[in-house]
């Protein structure tokens, strides 16, 4: 657990960095055992609000102390990873501290900028091609939605191998996506790199249009990068009801989608909590008292629980109506489907799949010792009811 004392009045932050740490912890495990450097791309890197002299609570200490670790273990094992970092920071003041704190750093291979990312997308593509060993993560983390154009990014976005990490200002970006000022509007074609999404979001209203907005970025960054995945995970505001920002998770690996979902659950229940706790202090500053009971039990999360069962839902509705079409469905599709959903897991997926055996749904290809269907193992989803009815 970070520690929350640095992120008091930006707990949004907090679960940005719990959900980057914990993807990077195992990622970079995972990478070393096939690749023999990782190059980590932070586009836009600030420090930003660091409390720590240290800058512990930026997303590039974080990054690399979780690089260190992966290194460390595969040390261990007698292989050596060469890790690399490119830092890119357009703010001057910013970009100071940024360079004072690689410069202190001699055991991984850094290059800083000062610059814009759509200005410097050539140089980060070379600084990744001077190790043609090397596995590349990049993590876009604007402040708003401009800097990063789908064009501009394109590039970066198609390298592969690669993984891609994008803050998503979802609840800025809702609020002005249909703005009437042209210069506004040229923002968000240039954002989602055409005007198509426009006609997605016609006629709807509150959460159905927040959902069109991120599916549709999803959907671009899927088509212009060629990933296999694209996930988005929600982070929810600190002190109300709504989404403050989506992190889009884009792989070409089954194993990737996999362990950011594990992230993204880890880091849920510490979101719920940093929420109550920010929520707490609101209440004790405006009442000027404090409370006699615990942030936990005055909390109520019944916001959390009626999007996760939004998601749970769809994800449900998107699976039952691929098998009543074909009525069959390999599991292993059903998994992507499942985990295409924010706050939805493959725990979810096999308690959906247990209840609809009781409804007539057959697993084929389970073995004497298998209870419930596993990835990888050819196991295939046929809904016997539909089929019997004919």
């Amino acid at each position: 657990m970070k520690d929350p004392t640095l992120y008091e009045g930006r707990e949004q932050t907090l679960v940005k960095h719990l959900i980057l740490s914990r993807y990077l912890e195992r990622f970079a495990i995972i990478i070393g055992f096939n690749w023999t450097s990782i190059t980590y791309i932070d586009c836009f890197s600030g420090p930003w609000k660091s409390r720590s002299e240290q800058l512990r609570d930026t997303s590039f200490s974080i990054a690399l102390t979780e690089l260190r670790k992966a290194r460390e273990v595969h040390l261990k094992r007698s292989k050596s990873i060469v890790l690399r970092a490119f830092f890119l920071e357009k703010l001057l003041s910013a970009y100071s501290q940024l360079k004072q704190f690689s410069n202190e750093i001699t055991d991984v291979e850094i290059m800083t900028h000062n610059g814009e990312l759509e200005t410097s997308v050539t140089r980060i593509l070379n600084f990744i091609k001077q190790d043609s060993k090397t596995f590349p993560f990049i993590f876009i983390d604007p402040t708003g939605w401009t800097g990063f154009a789908m064009q501009d990014i394109g590039p970066l976005l198609r390298l592969k191998p690669g993984e891609v990490l994008i803050n998503f200002i979802t609840g800025h970006i809702e609020r002005f996506i249909e703005s009437p000022q042209e210069q506004t509007r040229e923002s968000f074609i240039r954002l989602f790199g055409s005007d198509q999404f426009k006609p997605v979001l016609e006629g709807l209203q509150r959460k159905d249009r927040e959902d069109a907005i991120v599916a549709e970025y999803c959907e671009t960054v899927k088509r212009t990068g060629r990933f296999k995945h694209v996930a988005p995970a929600i982070v929810l505001h600190p002190q109300k009801d709504r989404t403050h920002f989506h992190l889009i998770y884009a792989t070409h690996n089954d194993t990737g989608l996999e362990v950011f979902k594990d992230a993204e659950k880890r880091a849920m229940t510490e979101m719920e909590h940093a929420r109550a706790e920010a929520q707490k202090r609101r209440r004790e500053r405006k009442s000027g008292q404090s409370e006699l009971f615990g942030s936990d039990e005055m909390y109520n999360p019944s916001y959390y629980e009626s999007i996760r069962n939004r998601y749970l839902s769809r994800a449900k509705d998107i699976i039952l109506d691929r098998l009543m079409t074909k009525t069959r469905l390999s599991y292993d599709d059903a998994w992507t489907l499942a985990l295409s959903q924010p706050l939805t897991w493959e725990s979810d997926l096999k308690k959906m799949i247990v209840d609809w055996r009781k409804e007539g749904l057959a697993v084929i290809g389970l073995t004497d010792r298998q209870r419930v269907p596993k990835r990888d193992c050819g196991h295939v989803l046929v809904w016997e009811a539909h089929r019997n009815s004919h």
